[in-house]
């Protein structure tokens, strides 16, 4: 069904939504069950192990200070606002007053450039090699060595995924390429990732696997590659709009909505604590989401259930702000290298040749920069200010 909230025709992106809450809305009171028996076992390993809060726990596994967590989550809901800009504007792209809930992936456009997969290949690694010969030739070794799966075929599982087995294993890419720019950068993400192993594979295995927070480092910054180039080369304008409407929305999906799950499963965590029901739970998601939205989008009643269809909250809670957290750094990253020139790139070489050796605040730490500090975060977004001001 979830492809099917892509599509053209709002009518259909509503029914595929409305079919897609229906059994979470019937099995609400199963779902609450299990989700409040999970909550209560994590808090009392929590309170037991003396962490001051559930969310306390996540971030020590994760080798990442409470203080960062609190200050990369009040930087993404303060900046919610530029993304209710972005669906305001995207409201008027599909020609709507306002957009629903059912319509925040609509595509808009439909005019999109058109790559092979050859051109796809030599455009990154010459955008890679611009950059660096560091990420050129070790993007070139994942190819030369035929680790990449590229194009979807029967019984093939769907998105894109990077897997390092041992150090002394080149990475293997899974891609279900489709010719679009977004499958473009995916190859960029995707290959980013096998980058980041590849840097990090003369250490230890116990070591080389970079921490959560780090994990999207090399992914992203790969990706903000092969987008400012297509951005810089697209000349149509339909074309461009599409491009700028993708990213901002996979921005979006990334950041935002992730930075509201993690909202969600605190307050969750301490209702729970206090005895709540599972209409209490639902309540608390409702509020969760007027506030990621504001004025900017109409919500219908079926997305109160929406909390008990995200498998993070139940499998692996407080995980999803690796998400946030890698996307932000990355980009702000970024931002810093685009201020600072090639001088720059040897410390993010340092970085991915690190892995999970050094807890991720002291290795940033090392090249000047603080991650407790608003305005780092803040990099990023002022990058998202400027697609909107393009868009």
């Amino acid at each position: 069904i979830s492809p099917y909230v892509h599509s053209k025709n709002p009518s259909e992106r509503e029914a595929a939504y409305k079919a897609l809450f229906l059994p979470y809305e019937k099995d609400i009171l199963k779902h609450f069950n299990i989700y409040q028996a999970i909550a209560k076992d994590w808090d009392e390993n929590s309170r037991l192990r003396g962490y001051p809060s559930p969310i306390s726990l996540r971030n020590f596994r994760n080798d990442i200070e409470d203080k960062t967590i609190e200050t990369v989550m009040n930087v993404c809901s303060e900046n919610s606002i530029l993304f209710q800009e972005y669906f305001r504007k995207k409201a008027k792209a599909l020609g709507m007053k306002k957009l629903r809930r059912y319509d925040i992936y609509a595509p808009v456009g439909g005019k999109e450039h058109k790559y092979t997969f050859e051109e796809s290949k030599k455009k990154v690694l010459e955008i890679f090699n611009e950059f660096t010969p560091g990420f050129h030739a070790r993007a070139k070794l994942i190819f030369d060595e035929e680790h990449v799966d590229s194009h979807p075929r029967q019984g093939k599982r769907s998105g894109a995924f990077c897997s390092t087995t041992a150090p002394s294993i080149t990475p293997y890419v899974l891609l279900n390429f489709n010719g679009t720019p977004n499958s473009l950068m995916t190859m960029a993400h995707e290959l980013g990732h096998g980058i980041h192993s590849l840097y990090s594979n003369k250490l230890s295995t116990l070591v080389q696997s970079e921490p959560l927070p780090l994990a999207e480092t090399a992914s992203t910054f790969s990706e903000m590659l092969i987008f400012d180039r297509l951005l810089e080369e697209i000349k149509n304008p339909e074309e461009k709009k599409t491009l700028l409407f993708e990213k901002i929305g996979s921005s979006y999906a990334t950041i935002i909505r992730q930075n509201y799950f993690v909202k969600f499963e605190v307050a969750a965590h301490d209702a729970i604590k206090k005895g709540t029901t599972a209409k209490g739970l639902c309540d608390i998601y409702s509020e969760n989401l007027k506030e990621q939205f504001g004025s900017s989008i109409d919500i219908s009643d079926e997305f109160r259930f929406e909390w008990s269809y995200i498998p993070h909250i139940f499998r692996t809670p407080f995980y999803c702000y690796a998400y946030n957290f890698g996307e932000l750094l990355a980009m702000s990253l970024y931002s810093i290298y685009k201020s600072r020139g090639k001088s720059f790139i040897p410390k993010i070489e340092m970085i991915l040749a690190s892995g999970g050796s050094e807890k991720p605040s002291r290795l940033l730490k090392s090249i000047g920069i603080d991650i407790n500090s608003k305005s780092f975060w803040n990099g990023s977004f002022s990058m998202i200010r400027e697609w909107l001001k393009l868009l």
